[in-house]
Formats: C-alpha cells, structure tokens, sequence
C-alpha cells in the first residue's frame, strides 16, 4: 500500500530560505521599532514638552535665574525679593512650553521675553517710589540697564537651542518617518509571511517566528541599555546648565523608548514560546494515549 505524501513537504532549500528570513525579519522589526520610536518623540511636541517636566527644567532654570537676579540687585541697591519677584517657575515652564510649541509651527525666532523686561523695570521703578528715592532719567536708565540684564538672562535660559537648526531637522523627520514606517510595516509583514510559507511545517514556522521576535527584541533592549551610556552626554559642555540638562533627558527617554518595543516584541516571542510547548506537550499525550 502506497504512503500518503506530506502536502507541504520540508524541502531543504525552503528550510534555509526561511532561516534567512528569521534573521532579516528580526533586523525589519528593529528598523520599524526605530521608525516607530522617532514618530513618536522626534515628530511630536508633546514628547519634548513632557521633557521639559520630566528633566526638573523649571527648576534649574529658576535656581540659576534667582541667583543671577539676586547678583545684578546687590549690585544695583535693590532687594532679593524685589528683583526676583517677576521669576515664577509656573512661568518658566508655560513659557518654555509656548516656546516648544512655536517651534513644531516652524516659528524659530528667538523671543525677546519683553514681559521680563517691563515688569521687572515696573518692579525696581515701583520700589524706588516706595523708599522715596527721586527717579531722575539716570536713575531710570540705570534702570532699564538692569531690567534689560534680567530679560537677557531668561531669554538665554527659558529658549529651545538652536531652533532654526533643530526645526529643519524635525521638518524632515516629520516628512520622511510616516513614510518609513508604512514601508517596514509593509516589508515586515511580507518578510514574516514568506517565512512562514517557506518553513515547510507550522512547528518550524513558529520557530523561525520566535527566533524573529526574540532576536528583535535583543536588539531594542541592546539600544535601550547600551547606546546612551556610550556617547557620555554628561561630559558634553552645553550651557546654560538647565538646557544641558533637557537635551540629556531628551535624549536618554528617546533610547528608552526602545524599551517598550523590546518588552512587546518579547511578550510576542514568549506567547508563541508557549503555544509550542503547549503543542508539544498536547502530541505526547496523545502518543501516550
């Protein structure tokens, strides 16, 4: 009696084809991770305006303003309190969220912060009223010197650095990552698809699946954890220190990102780790039966 043939036979050349499809399909879903993870900081407004909280901006920006407002006073005859009283940190960080928000609307013109500039000369002309000092137009120009020193120091503090160049590049991104990541999207599905008519059986299918999504998500947590520490963006000399300290937060969150992808990427691996023990284990009860 003649033996039924397998359907689908394994063909040793298809087996290797699909292989090399495991390895080429881990690489594409790395490559639309990175899409995905630009489209979602690069691109976006929000993400950078999330940095601004999450990197205590406000704060530093606030500690090296007060102390500098406080230094022009002393020099100048007028008190902490009134020299620092048109500083908020609320201020700080709506104006530096107005700031990021211009700069997604390609408006890259670096603003004057003119309200730092009057209400800090209404403040000093207002105390020198109240202490019954006469404002002579010296006295006022002395003034302006000074309110004009604070409006420089919050416009070089309370900014985003290098808008100009910055927006081009997130113009381009914004233009070119939608497009990448319709294309991986595309290419990893026909990758994984292929794979799988190719394997030759559903058991080493899934296999070559898990390996796919495993090595993929190798490769996200090796660009989570290992690329940022190795390009020591500590070290680097960016001043003011408060906008050092975003660009650091941007930066080390953006790698992060890739995290996510490897925590899915692995729970995908992991599910399918577990359908084929379960399949397994389903067959031997069977053989045993």
């Amino acid at each position: 009696m003649a033996q039924k043939q397998d359907p689908h036979p394994r063909r040793k050349g298809s087996v290797v084809w699909a292989t090399v499809l495991s390895w080429l399909s881990s690489l594409l879903l790395a490559l639309l991770a990175l899409c995905l993870v630009l489209m979602t900081t690069i691109c976006s407004a929000s993400y950078m305006r999330e940095q601004v909280n999450r990197s205590d901006f406000s704060e530093a920006a606030y500690s090296y303003l007060y102390d500098n407002f406080i230094s022009y006073g002393a020099s100048s005859g007028f008190s902490a309190d009134v020299m620092t009283a048109a500083l908020s940190r609320d201020q700080i960080t709506a104006d530096m969220e107005d700031s990021i928000t211009r700069l997604y609307q390609g408006d890259t013109a670096i603003d004057t912060r003119n309200a730092i500039l009057n209400t800090t000369y209404d403040n000093l002309i207002n105390d020198l009223n109240s202490r019954g000092v006469e404002v002579t137009s010296d006295v006022e120009s002395a003034v302006v010197v000074v309110a004009d020193a604070c409006r420089l120091d919050y416009a070089n503090y309370v900014t985003v650095p290098l808008a100009s160049q910055l927006y081009t590049f997130i113009e381009k991104c914004s233009r070119v990552v939608p497009v990448a990541v319709a294309i991986m999207a595309v290419l990893c599905a026909v990758s994984l698809f292929v794979m799988l008519r190719l394997a030759g059986s559903s058991r080493y299918g899934v296999r070559c699946l898990t390996f796919a999504f495993t090595a993929a998500a190798a490769l996200c947590a090796l660009a989570a954890t290992i690329i940022f520490p190795a390009i020591h963006m500590e070290t680097l000399s960016i001043n003011p220190a408060s906008v050092k300290q975003l660009i650091v937060t941007y930066v080390q969150n953006l790698f992060g990102r890739f995290g996510l992808f490897a925590i899915i990427y692995g729970a995908v691996a992991v599910i399918l780790l577990a359908l084929t023990i379960t399949a397994r284990s389903r067959m031997k009860r069977r053989q045993n039966i």
